[in-house]
């Protein structure tokens, strides 16, 4: 059988964030919606999920990382905002929006898709929406008392952070959650702002 690995590529979350999103998943908590809370040491802004790989892979998946991130120079992002995917009525995922640079994160996301592409690894069919998933639904919460605890989060918002490098992990999943070991970290580029 093949020696597999669960993996993504990432975006870290500074401290400082980190320390915002517990004190919205605090206030959102207190209204005891049935909701699975990610540990605030295990949330980060997702590029690309990889799933299984096979160990043997793992060189080529960092050069292809780093290639990719040769090619950015480094940005700045905030945290703003909380909301709810797929919608109100029907919520699953909870989560603190990203705003800032985002098209220099657009242009990192289109350009890690086209390495790993040339890797093997199939294109999401999904468009990119830059969040940090903060909660996961056990049970379909009541639309009207989570969309009163989200309304006074929409301008709550984190200060600026640089993003200066991505990062590869791998997912261990265990009966009381994920946990996630950094295997790879590829720094972005200096230099001049490139053009999507």
């Amino acid at each position: 059988m093949a020696n597999t690995i669960r993996t993504f590529v990432a975006l870290p979350v500074p401290d400082a964030v980190s320390e915002l999103l517990k004190q919205i998943q605090d206030r959102l908590r207190s209204s005891r919606t049935n909701i699975r809370w990610v540990p605030v040491t295990n949330i980060h802004l997702t590029l690309k999920f990889l799933g299984d790989i096979d160990v043997s892979t793992l060189p080529a998946t960092r050069a292809q990382m780093d290639a990719a991130a040769r090619s950015i120079v480094p940005f700045t992002l905030t945290a703003k905002g909380a909301g709810v995917f797929p919608h109100l009525r029907q919520a699953r995922v909870l989560w603190v929006g990203i705003t800032g640079d985002i098209d220099q994160l657009g242009l990192l996301h289109n350009t890690l898709e086209s390495e790993f592409v040339s890797l093997g690894f199939k294109r999401d069919r999904r468009p990119f929406q830059a969040h940090l998933t903060i909660g996961r639904a056990r049970q379909r919460p009541d639309s009207k008392v989570l969309g009163a605890l989200l309304e006074p989060l929409k301008d709550v918002s984190s200060e600026p952070f640089r993003i200066d490098q991505i990062r590869l992990y791998q997912s261990v999943l265990k009966p009381s959650g994920a946990e996630y070991k950094m295997l790879h970290a590829a720094p972005l580029a200096a230099g001049t702002r490139m053009k999507i």
